[in-house]
């Protein structure tokens, strides 16, 4: 089904479907190698950040296993136990600076160490650099019980000048007496640099653009290079959430630390040489397309040009002018094309040739059938309805026993009239002659039915100088008082109007009479539009004088065929006739 729908297409809507599909398969599949592309790309990068967090990992639980050791160390060094046990003042004080020349010698053995404090179960701080009330307040976050305990990102002072550190520590307890819990010293605290935890040699790695953020056991960050991006604070919503889909995103646990590792890598970096890629793709695709366009485009002129001659000269040659069938096709192209318009232009001489031998005889026929019409009409006219004339004459006869009376010669003269009338005359008359003659004979009519018979008139005076058909009235209303208001045992009303129409003359003759059933009424207008004679077309409806059909006739030879007379009625309702003729001249 689509096949044949395609098949009526014109040619060039085809081949330009058809180039289509091949630029759409082209681009089909060079999307489908793109996306493959991406998912390798974005395979491959996964497994190499994955990678770099591992390394990552390890030198975060390698440094924080060497801290760890530090801690140890130092938390049951025999001069750290026998100062913070020490209760004489002089002792402590000489211990003292045995004790800073050994936390002096331990931060230096472990690259990152910014700071070793002790804080005494007091809260007297022994340190080297850092805030000492500050790390009194740290102290107090030591888990009790605890030999270590990673706090996480801390801001301290050292050396008067606020620093982000990562701060370790653990309880001190008595080594000669241990009981956890029992015998607590104080607290030792680690204050270590945040960028060594993790070996940030390992960030050259990283694709250039790429986001790394790092968090300690309480969410807040402790390393990060996004610039929008504070220290100390949880990562930004936003940063996590990536509504616009611009990086690709990684996330592993630090297990030694109870935080978490993000990596964010955008999307454009890790893509740009695809995306040169494609580029260059699409580019081959618009130069396919160019030198696909060209034989295209030959092709269609030497097939399309032909055919769209050849169709200019059918479509002129079905308007049906003969002038039309004198022309001739000259085309270019292919041999087949050449070769279609010479057998078209020898259809064309065939049927020219044809047409005119058809109108001569066409032209013969109509003029036998004219002079044919118009000896039927002079010989209808001549008749005299011996049904109308005999009624006349016995009312002519009844009137003349009963009383001399006027009506008589009334009668009579309208009688006289009438028939000088419809003998002889010009062919066309003005409406208002016309209607002269017809008053004269609905008299007559009426001096037969009398009171049964009453006629009114509604002809605008704009129409009483237009030209009609001399008689064009007469079978019309002879018509609608014989069959309509005759049979009637009630009074019969007789209505002629008349208005002009735009350029048209419209004239209307109703009565109320017995009407015409539906069947016969079709019956009756298809006759009539077949231009039949009276007595073939209307089966005896109308035996008087000049019948319907022959005034439809008479007006579409005088006028053309969108000129005629129109019946309507209903059964029991009257019947109307209308008649439309152009409103020409005056009388």
């Amino acid at each position: 089904m689509q096949l044949s729908y395609f098949k009526k297409l014109p040619i060039m809507v085809q081949l330009s479907l058809l180039g289509l599909l091949v630029v759409s398969v082209m681009m089909l599949i060079m999307a489908a190698n793109y996306m493959s592309a991406i998912n390798v790309v974005k395979r491959n990068n996964a497994e190499y950040v994955k990678g770099i967090i591992s390394q990552m990992n390890q030198s975060i639980s390698s440094n924080n296993n060497d801290y760890k050791r530090s801690i140890e160390t130092v938390a049951y060094n025999k001069t750290v136990q026998e100062f913070l046990s020490a209760a004489d003042p002089t002792q402590k004080y000489e211990l003292f600076t045995q004790l800073r020349a050994y936390l002096s010698d331990m931060a230096g053995m472990k690259e990152g160490i910014l700071d070793i404090a002790l804080v005494d179960k007091h809260g007297a701080v022994y340190n080297l650099r850092a805030d000492a009330d500050q790390l009194t307040v740290i102290s107090r976050e030591i888990p009790r019980n605890n030999l270590y305990y990673f706090l996480g990102f801390k801001m301290i002072d050292l050396r008067y000048k606020s620093t982000p550190v990562l701060v370790a520590g653990a309880r001190i307890y008595s080594t000669t007496d241990f009981e956890a819990g029992k015998n607590e010293l104080g607290t030792l605290l680690l204050v270590i640099n945040n960028r060594l935890l993790f070996g940030d040699g390992n960030l050259v790695h990283l694709p250039e653009g790429a986001l790394v953020y790092m968090t300690d056991r309480n969410g807040r960050l402790f390393f990060t290079n996004d610039d929008s991006s504070s220290l100390g604070e949880p990562i930004p919503e936003d940063t996590l959430l990536d509504e616009k889909h611009e990086y690709m995103m990684h996330r592993e646990a630090i297990r030694d630390l109870d935080g978490e590792i993000v990596i964010k890598m955008p999307k454009s970096v890790l893509l740009q040489g695809l995306n040169k890629i494609r580029l260059k793709q699409l580019i081959m695709v618009a130069v396919a397309l160019f030198l696909m366009i060209i034989p295209l485009l030959y092709v269609s002129n030497n097939i399309l040009q032909p055919l769209k001659k050849l169709m200019r000269l059918m479509g002129e040659v079905t308007l049906g002018e003969k002038k039309n069938l004198s022309k001739r096709v000259e085309v270019d192209g292919y041999a087949e094309m050449i070769i279609m318009a010479s057998r078209f232009n020898e259809m064309l001489e065939e049927i020219e040739d044809l047409t005119d031998r058809l109108l001569d005889s066409k032209r013969v026929l109509y003029e036998t059938e004219l002079i044919k019409r118009r000896a039927e009409l002079s010989f209808l006219q001549s008749q005299i309805n011996p049904h109308f004339l005999y009624n006349t004459l016995e009312s002519i006869k009844g009137l003349a026993a009963d009383e001399g009376s006027s009506q008589i010669f009334e009668l009579t003269t309208a009688l006289s009239l009438f028939f000088r009338y419809s003998i002889k005359g010009p062919d066309m008359v003005s409406l208002e002659r016309e209607l002269t003659i017809i008053k004269n004979y609905i008299y007559i009519h009426q001096i037969r039915f009398g009171k049964r018979l009453q006629v009114e008139y509604d002809i605008s005076t704009k129409c009483f100088g237009c030209l009609v058909p001399r008689m064009i009235l007469q079978p019309i209303v002879e018509n609608a008082i014989k069959y309509g208001i005759e049979p009637l045992e009630r009074t019969g009303l007789l209505r002629i109007k008349g208005y002009r129409d735009g350029e048209n003359l419209l004239l209307f003759v109703e009565d109320n009479g017995m009407g015409i059933s539906p069947v016969k009424l079709a019956e009756i207008n298809a006759s009539i539009e077949r231009r039949q004679s009276a007595a073939d077309s209307l089966d005896g409806y109308s035996e008087s004088g000049i019948g319907l059909a022959n005034v439809h006739d008479r007006i579409r030879i005088k006028f053309g065929e969108t000129y005629g007379i129109g019946m309507t009625s209903e059964l029991e309702g009257g019947t109307t006739v209308s008649l439309k003729i152009p409103a020409r001249g005056e009388a």
